[in-house]
């Protein structure tokens, strides 16, 4: 497989795990044609920046899609695409500490409840859960723990509890981890372990193809939708929150930003085109089978699904176990290597260096590092985040830039038409509602 179509069919695990959940919002029918629709779309977009590169000379370059943006729109224009790409790192990087700590406090938890009951069965035979359904347990946490519904209640000493809480001391816990390993002035020790990547992928892909095989298919497309009915199974084909599925498809599909770092390094720059092709089918197949597939067959109301379909898993199954460690030391690896480039984004535009010193940096990882714990503590819902980072992002660097860059030079070189012209003008007026929608959906997911 070319080496440009494996770094797009690279998906990060937040984007895997939140699309059943964004499938629960659209509906079925609605889900799947979004998500097929939104593919062509970011693929288009992409397509547009490698042509414009192309038609400048400036793929081989090495200058961004931002700088030609500064010399065909202007300096607003760079300065929109900077700001754009430096907000879906950081989004990333909250999601992903998010997720660690998930991740983190699950796995911490599986040890937990097999150390204590070594020889008792801790799941009463169910390995699914409905956490939006179960009675809240009293320290509070909303994961999938011993207060999950259908899982067997697991008797947490008094002093585990308070310490070893998901939401309000795990993502402090975390800091120890993860902030020795985001100082580091090259993430070149972080790149070898891309690998993982694809491990995480395919197991994910496996892990879902074995419970719905254990599960069997959950469809009723006919009678009503009862929500507070855990057993009760409707699936609707369109629901009006189905912008929260455009909002996480926006960022699922989103590589513009780094399209021409991956085809600048093409062995064979002349199939670009085609590789990108491949590459967003691949891609754009695997949402698809991961939250039509699990949605279809989680035994329960579809509305238990979570923005994390791993925390409709009880904590004490081993598949789940083997997925959230191997995710765990995965995102440990691309973690540092996100808030690198961020930084060297950041600090590159203000200081004209990426290493202007060390008080520089730490004060920079510090900052990011208390802004990714604030999201972790007070906001920890994955769906919400991707939606509103990918709809911005996707308006503003997927979908205005590429447009306005592709039809200032139609117009430059006067073929500019008013077919043209309308077309753009429709998918930027469509970034922009995916962006209000997720303020119009807000509580409502």
């Amino acid at each position: 497989m070319p080496w440009a179509i494996r770094q797009v069919c690279m998906p990060w695990a937040i984007r895997q795990v939140s699309m059943p959940w964004a499938i629960r919002q659209a509906g079925f029918a609605t889900g799947i044609s979004l998500l097929l629709l939104m593919a062509i779309l970011m693929f288009y977009t992409s397509y547009r920046i490698l042509k414009a590169m192309q038609s400048m000379g400036k793929l081989d370059s090495g200058i961004d899609f931002s700088d030609v943006c500064h010399m065909i729109l202007g300096r607003w224009a760079q300065v929109l695409a900077v700001v754009s790409s430096l907000l879906t790192l950081l989004g990333g990087a909250i999601v992903y500490w998010i997720l660690l700590s998930n991740f983190f406090f699950n796995v911490v938890n599986f040890i937990y409840h097999h150390s204590s009951s070594p020889h008792s069965s801790v799941s009463n035979g169910t390995d699914y859960v409905c956490p939006s359904m179960s009675p809240p347990s009293h320290h509070g946490n909303h994961s999938n723990h011993s207060g999950s519904f259908l899982a067997s209640p697991h008797p947490h000493d008094e002093v585990y509890d308070r310490v070893w809480d998901e939401q309000y001391t795990v993502p402090f816990f975390l800091i120890a981890v993860v902030g020795p390993l985001i100082n580091f002035k090259s993430p070149t020790f972080f790149t070898k372990f891309n690998a993982l990547g694809t491990l995480s992928v395919t197991y994910l892909v496996s892990f879902v193809a074995v419970k719905a095989s254990k599960w069997g298919f959950h469809l009723n497309f006919q009678g009503v939708d009862i929500p507070n009915d855990l057993h009760n199974i409707y699936i609707p084909d369109f629901r009006g929150t189905f912008a929260a599925l455009t909002g996480i498809a926006a960022l699922a599909y989103f590589v513009q930003n780094c399209v021409i770092s991956i085809c600048r390094n093409q062995r064979h720059p002349e199939n670009n085109i085609r590789d990108l092709t491949i590459a967003y089918i691949l891609v754009a197949v695997t949402y698809i089978y991961m939250g039509v597939m699990f949605y279809s067959a989680f035994p329960l109301n579809k509305d238990c699904i979570e923005d994390n379909l791993l925390n409709n898993i009880a904590d004490t199954d081993i598949m789940a176990f083997v997925a959230r460690i191997g995710l765990f030391f995965q995102m440990i690896c691309v973690f540092p290597l996100l808030l690198y480039i961020f930084r060297a984004q950041l600090l590159f535009s203000l200081f004209g260096d990426v290493w202007p010193s060390v008080k520089h940096v730490l004060g920079l990882n510090v900052l990011l590092v208390a802004v990714c714990v604030v999201f972790a503590v007070f906001l920890p819902h994955i769906g919400s985040i991707i939606g509103f980072v990918g709809a911005f992002c996707g308006f503003s660097y997927a979908i205005l830039l590429p447009c306005l860059v592709h039809m200032r030079t139609l117009f430059n070189n006067g073929e500019l038409s008013i077919l043209t012209v309308v077309f753009h003008s429709t998918l930027i007026l469509l970034g922009l509602a995916n962006f209000i929608g997720q303020f119009l959906i807000l509580g409502k997911t």
